[in-house]
């Protein structure tokens, strides 16, 4: 039998105040100091039923009956920090984020969702907790992922389900561009987080970001990530 080989909690990843966080957008970095912290107690998701050797019909959105997204920020001013886990432990769990672009692709392996490249099971990421590094996810506004299910057992799994751990964080944009500079080439202490796949279909971002931001930072986040300095 697999075992869970995390030797530290996933809670450590969590930010603090003051800490500096950028997100790396097909446009380029978005960078931020945290203000304030809050904990989110958030019931764990059922996916339901997964028949024996088989997935689930569509991508779930992971959603209320109010359809709004546990994963997705309820306001701009905010950034939510997710870790998650599984049960049953064999369950494999694909992400899509953002919808319809894979994470976990190998490109000399193709991912599938019945394939051995690209999901998190509970042997890796117990739905108990700690939960795996590779759970890690940042969303904004407007930016939320999807998850399927795929059951490689020869029998029905009836109720798979996702456990999460989230942190809600308010925030400043930093706009310094020397701290920029600094915080892109590892000058500063700063968690550097690419949203969605890297290839080849990297995240854009959302408008209302794009234009706080502002194009001139976008730009020289880029060319000082070209440059190395």
């Amino acid at each position: 039998m697999q075992k869970s080989v995390l030797v530290e909690s996933h809670e450590s990843l969590f930010l603090e105040q003051g800490w500096l966080l950028a997100l790396g957008f097909y446009e380029g970095w978005a960078c931020f100091r945290i203000q304030h912290k809050e904990w989110a107690n958030l019931e764990p998701w059922s996916l339901g039923t997964v028949a024996a050797v088989s997935n689930l019909s569509a991508y779930n959105e992971v959603q209320d009956s109010s359809s709004r997204h546990y994963l997705e920020p309820h306001a701009e001013g905010l950034i939510y920090h997710s870790f998650w886990g599984v049960t049953p432990s064999a369950a494999r769990i694909y992400v899509q984020y953002p919808p319809r672009a894979d994470l976990g692709s190998v490109l000399s392996v193709p991912r599938t969702t019945t394939g051995d490249v690209g999901y998190i099971n509970g042997y890796k990421s117990p739905f108990d907790g700690p939960f795996s590094p590779a759970t890690e996810l940042f969303t904004v506004k407007e930016k939320y992922p999807q998850f399927q299910a795929y059951n490689p057992l020869n029998d029905s799994m009836y109720n798979v389900m996702l456990n999460f751990d989230q942190r809600h964080y308010s925030y400043t944009v930093i706009k310094d561009k020397e701290l920029i500079k600094d915080m892109l080439i590892g000058n500063r202490r700063v968690k550097k987080y690419t949203m969605g796949p890297a290839f080849p279909n990297a995240m854009n971002l959302p408008s209302w970001l794009k234009d706080d931001v502002g194009a001139d930072l976008l730009k020289y986040s880029l060319e000082v990530m070209e440059k190395g300095g």
